[in-house]
């Protein structure tokens, strides 16, 4: 019995030795993260605003994988939020109506590095563009804006009739 007492409290610190070592190297990992990413102290993604000519259209955020760095922590904290696809989130039936040939401007709370503006029908994206400019549909299209920081990702989401 006191065989078995001794073992047990051996493997207990065995394991307590290799859990602490997990941790230390997961530690030692994410301290390159921290480099990267200190300078992002926002816990969520930026908003951002659509304005076509005179008009301010609404958007909604979609999915978003967004890091920031914990100043409370010292840690770096990623957040992964799920939403259902575009074709749920906006009804293309009630698209604003937007002249693209109009000014548009896109203003984000802070500026990704990257972003690209997925044009979709009622099921399926049909384009991939990289300004507003570029877009050739006209007609009812739902709009997804995938914006890209600094390993973070987040997407925005309207229905526009375009002009």
């Amino acid at each position: 019995m006191n065989i078995l007492i001794r073992m047990g409290f051996s493997l207990m610190m065995l394991f307590t030795l290799l859990g602490c070592s997990n941790v230390e190297e997961d530690t030692s990992k994410s301290t390159s993260n921290n480099i990267i990413t200190k300078s992002n102290n926002r816990e969520e993604p930026p908003a951002i605003k659509l304005k076509i000519g005179k008009d301010e259209i609404i958007t909604y955020r979609g999915i978003y994988s967004w890091s920031y760095f914990d100043k409370s922590t010292g840690q770096v904290v990623t957040v992964e939020a799920d939403h259902a696809p575009p074709t749920e989130m906006v009804n293309i039936e009630q698209g604003v109506k937007a002249n693209i040939a109009e000014t548009v401007k896109l203003d984000f709370e802070k500026e990704p590095t990257q972003y690209e503006i997925k044009v979709w029908d009622n099921n399926n994206v049909v384009a991939t563009y990289n300004t507003f400019e570029e877009i050739k549909e006209k007609g009812k299209y739902i709009v997804e804006i995938v914006g890209t920081w600094e390993g973070s990702t987040a997407t925005y989401v309207t229905a526009l009739d375009i002009q």
